[in-house]
């Protein structure tokens, strides 16, 4: 996996050996998200998942270190190139937490040829400060750990 930062941009780009189609459904089929999107170690527990434009969800991924809650709202879902969606930290009851930065995400899945899809993620930030702070709390590790999940299971699919 590659890793680019661009002020307030962490871009993550990494080659599967999968088709766009079958990316595209491990981010938008609920078992399956279920199974790869965590760093390795952690679990992912979905409370609501409607991947749709205009669609939200609402999961926990429980790590030793302890339980991150996420809320998404998706802005833009094209099946099978592009997800486009807003990501906000959140306590377990689904409020957003006003104290951390929200990130706009944009996932991009194209055919690659022989057999495999690119899928670049761009995570934009606030500001550079907030991109950075993300980058101290292990972000990069957490990304290609979870982006290995994902790997093992395009490989099983």
């Amino acid at each position: 996996m590659s890793v680019k930062i661009d002020e307030n941009k962490i871009i993550f780009t990494r080659k599967f050996k999968a088709t766009a189609e079958q990316i595209f459904k491990a981010y938008t089929e609920e078992n399956l998200f279920e199974k790869w999107f965590h760093p390795q170690g952690a679990t992912t527990e979905v409370y609501e998942f409607d991947v749709k434009t205009g669609g939200n969800a609402f999961f926990a991924i429980r790590a030793p270190q302890g339980t991150s809650y996420t809320v998404t709202q998706y802005n833009e879902v094209i099946q099978p190139t592009l997800i486009d969606y807003n990501d906000y930290f959140a306590d377990k009851a689904g409020n957003i937490d006003p104290k951390m930065a929200g990130m706009h995400n944009t996932i991009y899945i194209e055919e690659a040829g022989h057999g495999t899809a690119k899928l670049t993620s761009v995570a934009v930030l606030p500001d550079p400060k907030a991109a950075q702070q993300l980058l101290d709390m292990g972000v990069e590790e957490g990304m290609n750990s979870t982006f290995d999940n994902l790997e093992a299971l395009l490989e099983n699919l």
